[in-house]
Parts: C-alpha cells; structure tokens; sequence
C-alpha cells in the first residue's frame, strides 16, 4: 500500500504571493510548487491557496513590519504562475488570512474536516513566519504535517534551514517535492 493511500492529504500553498515573488524564485520554489498543485490535481488532492493582507494599522503585524500588504493590491496577487495553476472549480482560495498562521481568522480547519484531510503538506512563503506557524498549528490540531522543503522559502536559507530543523524535530515529516508527487502515485 502506497503512502497516498493511508492518508488523505491537502496541500496548502501559503502567501505565494507578488509581495514575496523575489524570495520565491531566489529559492527557486515557484516550479515546485506549480509541479506540486499540478499532481495534486491530477490525484484529486484538496488545494488550499492563502493570501495574507494586513488589515488594521494598529495591528501588531502592521506596526512590526511597517509595510503593510494591502487586499487588493497589485502585491497582494498571486505569483502569475501560481494564479495560472489554481483552478477555481475546485482549489480553495482564502483571502482573509491577517496572521502568520493560515488557520487563525480563518475557516480552514473545518473545510480540512469537512473533507476528511487527516494530512496537511506545507508549502509557500515565509518558511520561518507563516508556514513553520501553520504547521505547528495543523500538528497541535492533529493533522499529520509535511513540510516541503524545496517548496517553501524564507528571506535568507538560514532561517529556511533553522525552521526546517525545527519541524522536523517534533512538528513535520520533511520532504522534497518530488518525493511527495512520487508518493501520490
């Protein structure tokens, strides 16, 4: 029995966004990631898109980063190879993620049950920020927890590696993205 067939899977594809474009393709993530949702797809794995935005200038975010992500802009847009690889019958797209972590504000976890997912593959931008805190999140709610490891990027390969270390530790199972496609079959 294959791997595919103990778990039910749903890929996350977190904050791959214009905002983030420089660090995706200097970690050479974007592909990956395409090759991912692209498998996904042809297996009829649940694909979940997030975009984040910061809503509130009083917000901790807001006032941290002091460079907000407007909802709407031109930033806050999927990465055009990305927006291309949705499909928007069936992939799921949550536009009103304001925190690191996909799940907070947000109705993932109950679209993630309503569908039976007992596994979450992580992938995205930032590794450090917002994927490592997904993950973390999905374990402590008793999804099981892929992280992509060529699938995910971070400002520096440094915070990359750290967090990757980390969830590989106590959190996630890590992976390449090929490993994970080959696993589907």
């Amino acid at each position: 029995m294959g791997e595919s067939e103990k778990m039910k899977p749903a890929l996350l594809v977190i904050d791959m966004q214009e905002r983030f474009e420089r660090m995706s393709r200097d970690m050479n993530i974007v592909g990956n990631v395409v090759n991912v949702v692209q498998a996904c797809h042809r297996r009829n794995v649940p694909v979940f898109f997030t975009q984040h935005h910061d809503p509130e200038e009083s917000g901790v975010l807001y006032s941290w980063w002091k460079n907000p992500i407007i909802k709407g802009s031109d930033r806050w847009r999927l990465i055009s190879e990305i927006a291309a690889a949705v499909d928007e019958e069936r992939d799921t797209i949550i536009t009103e993620k304001t925190r690191y972590d996909a799940f907070i504000g947000t109705c993932l976890k109950e679209m993630l049950w309503q569908q039976g997912v007992d596994t979450v593959v992580v992938s995205g931008v930032l590794t450090n920020l917002c994927c490592e805190t997904t993950a973390r999140t999905a374990f402590v709610n008793d999804f099981s927890v892929i992280f992509l490891q060529d699938g995910n990027a971070a400002k520096t390969q440094a915070f990359h590696d750290a967090s990757v270390m980390n969830l590989e530790y106590g959190f996630a199972t890590i992976k390449k993205c090929q490993e994970f496609i080959d696993s589907l079959k």
